[in-house]
């Protein structure tokens, strides 16, 4: 079985197998070698073209969709939670309900009622919407992880995949395919992946047995490399984005279908967002054809002044900075926030404040009232 720090930093050898010459994408021998024309050439050439294919197209004035994740739970029990996504999103999109330890808890229920009902809730008010995420570390069921045979691990993954993805097939503008695989501090690690149950038991090919899996499930759908700490200055942000640069070129050197990056966007009020190293990441996405979505975006300000004006004045100033660096290059294809309003996030239970004052992560307030900070998004999403 392999172990997460066999890898080799990817400055010094590709961490996918399915590069190597002779090696299928499952790492198995492969009588045929790498073509010439990769994924990643044809891409780049459509993306001159202007031939990739867009966002639905939407009424004039257009602008930047803008979208949230909901808590299913709580749609039935508040109502006005629930109008609030009505009246503000252009994209709702289920926020824990797809995650793989939800849907099949065991080996034998699989429960799709809660996102169903999210996804349904978009479609009937005239919304879109998207999936995550497929594999994330943190959404691994127990029955899964108990799993140490690599063909069944490798089987029960696929099948995972394939089925929800086959269900939503229509559906859902896209998927967080693979979410947060980067190691969390790849320098003080020395490795370039997170060490995950499906590292140890697939090596790093479990990143395109997924993204192939979700392409042949629903083939139109954005499939997404998902990850956070994208936005900051440093070296340790420096090494994350260039690990992320280099999984998706080697995706498209194995021509494994992938369309966009996330940037989860959990902005801290002590972390500097660097503005000219996310200007390079978006134009080197851009130059392989791939777009840049912010999927989670919201503001963690437990080392910020006290009190409601003061942590919103500091949330627009990050806010302001993110979407400054987002958009000096071009726009990106969607803003969505984790949640709208403070009432319902995570900030408030894993990274409260020790002031112990409330946290203010999201741009709308408890009482369900948009901060000013909400009307600067409404304003930089907005054709110009």
């Amino acid at each position: 079985m392999p172990k997460a720090d066999d890898f080799d930093d990817l400055a010094k050898a590709p961490f996918l197998p399915a590069l190597r010459p002779g090696m299928a994408a499952s790492g198995t021998a492969s009588g045929n070698s790498m073509t010439s024309l990769t994924r990643r050439s044809v891409i780049a050439g459509a993306a001159a073209a202007g031939l990739l294919p867009a966002l639905p197209s939407r009424a004039a004035p257009r602008k930047v969709p803008f979208g949230a994740a909901i808590q299913s739970d709580l749609m039935n029990g508040d109502p006005a939670y629930r109008q609030l996504f009505v009246e503000h999103c252009d994209l709702v999109m289920p926020m824990n309900a797809l995650k793989f330890d939800l849907l099949r808890p065991t080996r034998e229920i699989w429960d799709f009622d809660p996102a169903d009902k999210v996804v349904a809730f978009a479609l009937e008010h005239g919304k879109t919407s998207r999936g995550t995420c497929h594999v994330w570390w943190g959404a691994t069921p127990q029955w899964v992880k108990a799993i140490e045979s690599p063909s069944e691990a490798e089987r029960v993954l696929v099948e995972h995949i394939e089925r929800v993805g086959d269900r939503y097939k229509g559906k859902l503008l896209g998927w967080d395919v693979v979410n947060e695989v980067v190691a969390n501090d790849p320098i003080y690690e020395n490795r370039s992946l997170r060490d995950t149950y499906w590292l140890r038991t697939l090596g790093p090919r479990h990143i395109p047995i997924a993204f192939k899996a979700a392409a042949s499930a629903d083939p139109s759908a954005q499939l997404a490399l998902n990850d956070y700490d994208l936005e900051f200055k440093g070296p340790h942000y420096d090494e994350r984005r260039t690990i992320v640069l280099s999984i998706v070129r080697q995706l498209q050197d194995a021509n494994v279908k992938i369309d966009a990056v996330g940037l989860q966007g959990h902005l801290y009020a002590d972390k500097e967002i660097d503005v000219d190293a996310l200007d390079r990441f978006h134009r080197d996405l851009d130059a392989l054809g791939v777009k840049l979505l912010v999927t989670e975006l919201d503001v963690i300000d437990w080392k910020s002044p006290a009190g409601p004006h003061s942590q919103d004045r500091t949330a627009a100033a990050l806010v302001t900075r993110f979407l400054d660096a987002l958009f000096s290059f071009k726009p990106p294809e969607l803003v969505i926030s984790w949640g709208l309003t403070d009432r319902y996030s995570w900030v408030n239970d894993v990274m409260p404040r020790p002031d112990g004052a409330p946290s203010r992560p999201l741009p709308f307030d408890r009482k369900l009232r948009p901060k000013p900070w909400f009307e600067l998004i409404e304003n930089r999403l907005a054709t110009v």
